[in-house]
């Protein structure tokens, strides 16, 4: 190759250079340095976290949670659980039945499955949904999925006390989110709202408490929220927790009610509720 040629090749070389260069930084922008992917995803996560707990290992399982997950469950009473039956020689087995989906929307992941909850020779399956958090480039557990099981296979219990104190209004003295469970995911809005609507979908939950969904018209829909439309096919999600069922009795589908309580964003979920209610009686027509 002649010294002319040479040329030629090192000018094209250093041209495709430049174009290279320009392409990464953006045209003379600062270039973003991309995010990196954590090294196990959402699902891993659970598995690994639900694998500490069967074998026994309390602080394999906390490296597993958020940060708000670990002030909902505390270390010691988990470990007290465990060691307890492992003294009795009885069995705790949590295990992922099935997976229905996963879906991941940035720095938050869910996962709706079926979970095989085994106590002894007793096997309870139970349907939920976990939730997790990217913290510090690593997905975390973050509601209070493990309680659920917990709570399921009967070595957890949600919190009770009482009596609820009530001003003349209906609204609640103290502290509104008494008797919630794991109630650092709920965020208060209001601490005291009334709205009236229909009632849809009454059941029982694994945590104890009785939810409904209330159809809301007119003013009252400024309660809800985009993650009520995505989650609660339009409604506003309703819980009577246990503290409050003996003076509180569950309305029936299609009842027309009025109801008094918290307004809360659930933050691991993204929809309002009023959590807890109250109070609950007939909507004036």
């Amino acid at each position: 190759m002649n010294l002319a040629a040479v040329r030629r090749a090192a000018g094209a070389l250093a041209a495709v250079t430049a174009l290279v260069f320009l392409a990464a930084c953006g045209g003379g922008e600062e270039a973003t340095p991309p995010t990196p992917t954590p090294a196990q995803g959402p699902l891993d996560v659970l598995r690994s976290a639900l694998d500490a707990l069967n074998r026994g290992d309390i602080d394999g399982v906390y490296a597993n949670l958020s940060q708000e997950a670990r002030q909902n469950i505390k270390r010691e009473d988990l470990r007290q659980v465990i060691s307890g039956l492992q003294a009795a020689g009885t069995r705790l087995s949590i295990t992922i039945d099935r997976v229905d989906k996963q879906t991941v929307a940035g720095d938050v992941a869910e996962v709706s499955l079926t979970l095989r909850v085994q106590l002894g020779e007793t096997v309870l399956p139970l349907d939920d949904v976990a939730s997790f958090v990217l913290e510090e480039g690593q997905w975390r557990i973050a509601d209070h999925f493990l309680e659920t099981g917990l709570t399921a296979a009967g070595l957890a219990r949600p919190p009770v006390g009482g009596p609820r104190q009530l001003g003349p209004d209906g609204c609640a003295t103290g502290d509104v989110l008494q008797g919630v469970y794991a109630s650092s995911r709920l965020q208060v809005l209001d601490p005291c709202v009334t709205a009236s609507g229909t009632v849809r979908d009454v059941s029982h939950e694994t945590d104890g408490d009785i939810t409904f969904r209330l159809e809301l018209s007119g003013n009252d829909r400024r309660l809800l929220n985009e993650g009520n439309q995505r989650n609660q096919g339009g409604a506003l999600q309703v819980e009577i927790v246990p503290l409050d069922q003996e003076r509180i009795p569950a309305p029936e589908p299609g009842d027309r009610v009025r109801v008094t309580g918290a307004w809360v964003l659930d933050a691991v979920h993204g929809h309002n509720e009023i959590h807890p209610v109250f109070r609950i009686g007939p909507a004036e027509e």
